[in-house]
């Protein structure tokens, strides 16, 4: 599943004759992809959620998630993206589109990720539950700062 935007993306490129491709670029592409900081925090504003409670519901500590947020993290690990994406209980492909930005995508063939994938679809954003239904199917945990502790002692 992709987003609107995307979908009218893949469409107009379908159409477009090679010679073209140039002006293409230049008149449709020509503005940078945000970077994960930037999306995140446009999510956050975009739809009034706090930071604060976004870090706190995250579980990353909160030097390190005011660190990706405010830039000065720029390439965060792929757990730390998918912990805050399910902290602003995003959408799929919402979270899909912050994981495109880090070049980490999720792929459903990949036990791990089917499960963090059916925890999008299914709305399970606390990290813990996350967490506890990854552990509870003899998957690897998400990695944060301050990680699920009754899981790992359980």
């Amino acid at each position: 599943m992709m987003s609107e935007k995307t979908a009218k993306i893949f469409e107009k490129i379908k159409t477009i004759r090679k010679e073209y491709f140039p002006q293409y670029i230049k008149e449709e592409l020509s503005a940078p992809l945000p970077t994960i900081s930037e999306f995140l925090y446009d999510y956050i504003i975009n739809h009034n959620l706090s930071a604060a409670e976004v870090i706190k519901n995250s579980g990353l500590s909160k030097d390190y998630a005011y660190a990706i947020l405010n830039g000065n993290r720029t390439n965060p690990t792929r757990d730390r993206v998918i912990a805050l994406c399910l902290a602003m209980k995003m959408s799929f492909d919402d979270a899909c589109s912050a994981l495109a930005l880090c070049k980490n995508l999720l792929y459903p063939q990949d036990k791990r990720d089917a499960a963090i994938i059916l925890c999008f679809y299914q709305k399970i954003y606390d990290i813990n539950d996350v967490n506890l239904f990854l552990n509870e199917n003899g998957l690897a945990v998400l990695e944060t700062a301050k990680n699920f502790t009754s899981v790992s002692s359980g």
